[in-house]
């Protein structure tokens, strides 16, 4: 029965535990080599997107787990039209709306 249970993730960008479904957690994709986004570079110590990614670290790159709480913080910052929140791309759906939508 899929979806039907949570599983204990470390969540890549606050590092904290939380449980989410498998299927609906949100992800992001992370180099391994450098433990960021390949998308990402940083800029005085602050991740700002990087139009022109590495394809060899685009290749390597695998989705990690992102709790609701840091993807609630993201979508704040690209709301907000702040600098933090440059290189976020689009609004991204809580795992735990996602959940009760697909899973009723």
């Amino acid at each position: 029965m899929t979806g039907d249970y949570l599983a204990l993730m470390a969540c890549v960008n606050c590092k904290r535990g939380f449980t989410a479904c498998p299927e609906c957690v949100n992800t992001i994709r992370i180099d391994p080599e450098t433990g960021y986004p390949p998308d990402a570079v940083l800029v005085d110590g602050k991740a700002r997107h990087n139009p022109n990614p590495d394809p060899e670290a685009v290749k390597r790159s695998a989705p990690q787990p992102v709790c609701d709480t840091c993807v609630m913080q993201r979508n704040e910052a690209l709301y907000s039209g702040s600098p933090e929140g440059a290189h976020i791309g689009a609004v991204t759906t809580l795992a735990a709306e996602r959940h009760k939508k697909g899973h009723v």
